[in-house]
């Protein structure tokens, strides 16, 4: 009688344990890369740039913030990233809605006025260097071209 019992209570432990792991599976699907990134070191692998390394600070649906030193951002197209590497532990944050909503102009305007030399590059690899001087509704005027958002790979900027 006891080793039935026993061998009840086992099998039941084992459908708890398989219940817990598709749960599992079941929410990590659900989880977007950037929200599992989000306030950790990450290297992300971004088109036309190469490696790049820093703690995930802000994510977009369009756009990433990595804190890549004490004097360097850099502002990631998120259509760019090629791989991800992360440290482990958990998100030391979640997004919120308004960051997932927050735009290509929005950041541009920024750094309008913020006014701050920055180095832009493009999806091609080349690269355009000045401080922007207009954020449009879907490019960036920088040193007298007008840059589409969508050509922007990635921007290396101060801090």
């Amino acid at each position: 009688e006891t080793d039935l019992v026993l061998q009840a209570d086992g099998e039941s432990q084992a459908e708890r344990d398989r219940q817990i792991e598709d749960l599992a599976v079941e929410r990590s699907a659900t989880v977007a890369w950037a929200d599992r990134c989000l306030g950790r070191e990450v290297g992300l692998r971004v088109a036309a740039v190469g490696l790049v390394r820093g703690e995930l600070a802000m994510a977009t649906s369009d756009w990433l913030l990595l804190h890549h030193d004490v004097t360097t951002d850099w502002v990631v197209s998120a259509g760019a990233v090629l791989s991800v590497t992360a440290g482990t532990g958990a998100p030391l944050t979640t997004r919120g809605e308004v960051q997932r909503r927050t735009t290509w102009r929005q950041a541009w305007a920024a750094f309008v006025r913020d006014r701050d030399a920055l180095v832009v590059v493009l999806v091609d690899g080349s690269t355009v260097r000045g401080t922007p001087v207009r954020a449009g509704r879907d490019y960036a005027e920088i040193a007298g071209e007008l840059v589409p958002y969508t050509a922007v790979a990635a921007i290396r900027c101060p801090r």
